[in-house]
């Protein structure tokens, strides 16, 4: 019970982190475009290809991270069942984490190409 209890807090920390981070390459992105003039400030409005591809970025960093826990989930709860039996797997058991990490790390960086192309 306990291990289940930390698998679905790595998964929430997970889409928190994911879900910030995105938030602030948006808001990042709406500031790209602000011109400081002496007489005149042109702002660059957000078309609709500009939301459709922040909407896309953001199903891909959400998706991936949601992929990204359910696999963390159940790297856990089998790697501390297999840890608790034989000690010497809590190598692998890192090594498939890392892995299941990766997920949401390719999910990332989708979503910084995307970011990148508006």
């Amino acid at each position: 019970m306990k291990h289940k209890k930390i698998a679905y807090l790595l998964l929430m920390a997970n889409i928190v982190i994911m879900v910030l981070g995105l938030s602030v390459l948006a808001h990042a992105t709406s500031k790209i475009g602000t011109v400081n003039l002496q007489v005149q400030e042109t702002t660059k409005r957000l078309e609709l290809p500009d939301a459709i591809a922040l909407l896309a970025g953001a199903i891909a960093v959400v998706g991936s991270t949601f992929a990204s826990g359910i696999a963390l989930k159940g790297v856990a709860t089998a790697g501390f069942a297999a840890a608790a039996e034989k000690p010497e797997l809590s190598t692998w058991l890192l090594i498939m984490g890392g892995l299941a990490e990766g997920i949401a790390v390719y999910g990332l960086l989708l979503g910084i190409l995307i970011l990148g192309k508006i």
